[in-house]
């Protein structure tokens, strides 16, 4: 009995070192390129160097890490290459939970969907970034739950995996004024298709909604840059 409770202990403590070391990769603390020193990660976070060399591993699964064997780990690149296929990949399966959801989803699931962007788009839109986080959280969530209801487990995994890996990105974009002018009038436009159980119209609205093109890849690449290495302003 000893033995099992320790090991649950040392399991939930495995845990919490890698969601702790996840929020900082989303949020690029580890500068591009830049190797981690696990000695110092492990003393700013209280722990032993056991439970980082396990989330690192679990990391550079997850797409936030590279490991170079006998050199270590580093933090993922900022590539415009890398956030357009981001959001390629992100489409493409936003497309699919979209078409699942309009074949499966009962109308109680649909409604409790729809209600989730209802609710933000009867205030005016935000003026201030603080607020426009908040709008992105909820972006994010309305998107999860169309995958919910598809009913497809698989498709949902990966679409939380692929936010988890944009979400730095997702925010900078949608603070750019063409999204913000944008997001609210496509967000109506995709519930409608929902409803309508439309599945030609919404996966064209998905496509529009979510696709990046190269200029604008770029232009979000060199605004992340910034941040990383000057703070945002």
């Amino acid at each position: 009995m000893v033995a099992i409770k320790k090991k649950s202990r040392s399991a939930d403590s495995v845990e919490k070192v890698y969601e702790k070391v996840k929020g900082l990769a989303i949020d690029y603390h580890f500068r591009p390129g830049e190797r981690v020193n696990e000695v110092e990660l492990a003393a700013q976070l209280g722990v032993s160097r056991t439970p980082v060399r396990e989330a690192l591993n679990r990391l550079a699964k997850d797409g936030f890490m590279n490991f170079v064997p006998n050199k270590g780990f580093y933090s993922r690149d900022l590539t415009p290459e890398g956030v357009r296929e981001l959001y390629e990949v992100r489409m493409v399966i936003e497309q699919s939970t979209f078409r699942f959801a309009c074949q499966r989803a009962t109308d109680d699931e649909i409604a409790a969907t729809t209600a989730i962007w209802e609710e933000v788009s009867q205030h005016r839109p935000p003026q201030n970034d603080q607020d426009w986080a908040k709008i992105a959280e909820i972006d994010e969530r309305f998107h999860m739950e169309i995958a919910r209801i598809s009913h497809n487990s698989r498709l949902y995994e990966m679409l939380d995996s692929l936010n988890s890996l944009s979400r730095f990105f997702r925010r900078i974009d949608l603070e750019t004024p063409v999204r913000r002018n944008n997001a609210y009038d496509e967000h109506v436009d995709i519930i409608a298709a929902l409803r309508q159980r439309d599945i030609e119209k919404g996966v064209a609205l998905i496509e529009q909604h979510i696709s990046l093109s190269a200029e604008h890849a770029i232009e979000v690449t060199k605004e992340g840059l910034a941040r990383i290495y000057f703070g945002k302003p």
